[in-house]
């Protein structure tokens, strides 16, 4: 019997994933932007006060200006499916997973109604 793999949320257009920056753990809801070309952009709060970053990296915002973000290494995991390693960057007050993640999976963006993510 095979099992099936995937995840539904509907939570539009919202993913639940299981993100690790460095020891910190969170088991959120992140907004799944189409338009972000990185990995996984996150408030100060879930990083967490005092901790260095790892490095950091410009990033060309919306409106075409560029900064200069704070970057960690972490994991993330998108439901119950396999995790993988993430750059995680400190930029704005929503967890956005962009490309990065996308573009691992056959993502189904049901009629507005529900996120379907499938290995």
């Amino acid at each position: 019997m095979a099992i099936d793999q995937r995840v539904t949320s509907s939570h539009f257009p919202y993913l639940p994933v299981h993100l690790q920056i460095g020891q910190r753990t969170h088991d959120i809801e992140i907004f799944l932007d189409t338009g972000f070309d990185g990995d996984i952009a996150v408030p100060t709060d879930l990083v967490g006060e005092g901790r260095p970053p790892d490095g950091y990296l410009p990033c060309r915002l919306a409106d075409g200006s560029e900064v200069l973000t704070p970057l960690y290494r972490g994991v993330v995991r998108v439901g119950a499916l396999p995790s993988f390693p993430v750059v995680v960057i400190v930029l704005g007050d929503e967890p956005l997973a962009g490309r990065g993640v996308s573009d691992r999976f056959r993502v189904v963006l049901d009629h507005g109604q529900r996120v379907i993510v499938k290995p």
